[in-house]
């Protein structure tokens, strides 16, 4: 399943964006604040179309998107951000990304007419994920586009939190060219050496590259597809291993490693490839890819330190070098603040619509607590659901019957 949502494109507008066959619709139904603006004009012709247009928020500490979801699905979540000086001000805003309670990320826009994306992939406890974006008083926040894109529940597997894609590290490897959808079913961006200098682990690397058809790969269930398949790296000294290292900002940071592998020479009868994987001690011994064969090795548990560093050594009785086609590099962050308990949200909502309070009332009512709605006062029992415990309508001008749908507020202590 993809959500495609073009970001301050007019009402009603959906279309299928001609290089990806991706369908884009209008994000006016999800949201209620915010303006539409477009970027400069002369950048148009450098994008796709879902990046011409954005929605600004210049008003609101804190403004949300509210996106229907199935809820304990595993979803790859993609934030677009294109500045394209679309006020005229030449003025680079940072502000504060979040998911639901919780802050997922600062975004920091560095040069006016590139574009910057946020990744995470992430099982929501809910039906419906918040995106919301926050004023920190660096200059006004905006968005280009949001994208959900479904992947199996068995893949991408943590023992706690959610999985954000660490510097851009989904790397290509071997190949010049950056690939989604439709070379990527489930819409991951494949970048490679020469579009993004981070993936160039090694500088003695050789590129190797060849022609896979699609149906004469037999994939995982991560399904890198054979575009990005058919190209990898080896040493340019056969007797070197391949090393991909890292030093992460804080040494206590989790990682989680995904790699993917196939031969894709064809080897004579004289010739074997065979490495172990160590880190730091043995991670996967004798792994021997197999022609057209996929196979993808990965973490089970997080990787932390100082340095971070796999060696793929070859074993004694290869003759040939080891080999990688590609490689992902996850850093857990732990949404661990709690939604508010569902029958509060559910009843503050319908008392909302059926008062029409024009108040900023945007995201989690009671998380966290910094942006807590104007009016309420929650309880906050640590690992606990948040609840409503007073509700003040007072200066809403409000006349007539009390609504019913406030006794659904079970915690209510003062109204």
């Amino acid at each position: 399943g993809f959500i495609s949502i073009d970001c301050g494109a007019p009402e009603d507008v959906t279309y299928t964006e001609s290089t990806t066959g991706i369908n884009y619709t209008s994000d006016a139904n999800l949201i209620n604040t915010g303006m539409s603006k477009s970027i400069e004009t002369n950048l148009k012709q450098q994008y796709q179309r879902q990046m011409w247009s954005l929605r600004s928020f210049p008003e609101g500490k804190r403004n949300c998107y509210k996106i229907s979801v199935t809820r304990a699905s595993k979803y790859l979540i993609h934030t677009t951000f294109l500045y394209g000086n679309y006020d005229g001000r030449n003025m680079l805003p940072q502000f504060d990304l979040l998911l639901g309670p919780n802050r997922w990320d600062t975004v920091t826009i560095d040069d006016a007419s590139t574009d910057q994306s946020n990744e995470i992939i992430h099982v929501p406890s809910m039906n419906y994920v918040q995106i919301c974006l926050v004023d920190t008083g660096n200059g006004t926040p905006f968005i280009s586009a949001i994208e959900f894109r479904t992947l199996k529940k068995n893949t991408y597997v943590t023992q706690f939190g959610s999985l954000q894609l660490y510097n851009f590290l989904r790397c290509d490897l071997g190949s010049t060219k950056v690939h989604r959808y439709p070379d990527d079913i489930y819409d991951r961006y494949w970048y490679s050496g020469s579009s993004w200098n981070a993936c160039n682990f090694g500088e003695n690397w050789k590129p190797l590259n060849a022609s896979i058809p699609d149906d004469s790969l037999s994939q995982t269930d991560y399904k890198p597809g054979a575009t990005i398949m058919s190209t990898a790296v080896e040493p340019q000294n056969d007797s070197a291993p391949l090393v991909i290292r890292w030093e992460p900002e804080h040494e206590t940071d989790q990682f989680y490693v995904y790699m993917h592998f196939t031969e894709i020479l064809v080897l004579t009868t004289n010739q074997t490839r065979q490495f172990n994987i160590m880190n730091g001690e043995s991670w996967f011994q004798n792994c021997s890819p197999i022609y057209h064969g996929m196979n993808t090795i990965y973490s089970i548990s997080g990787t932390s330190g100082k340095e971070i560093k796999f060696s793929l050594e070859r074993t004694e009785n290869s003759t040939l070098p080891p080999i990688i086609s590609a490689i992902e590099i996850y850093r857990v962050i732990d949404l661990q603040k709690p939604e508010t308990f569902q029958g509060d949200v559910d009843a503050i909502t319908t008392i909302k619509s059926v008062y029409a309070l024009k108040r900023d009332w945007q995201g989690d009512p009671c998380a966290p607590s910094a942006y807590l709605w104007n009016g309420l006062n929650c309880s906050d029992h640590g690992n606990d659901s948040p609840r409503i415990t007073t509700l003040n309508l007072s200066s809403s001008g409000l006349s007539g019957k009390i609504d019913p749908s406030i006794s659904n507020l079970t915690m209510l202590e003062k109204l």
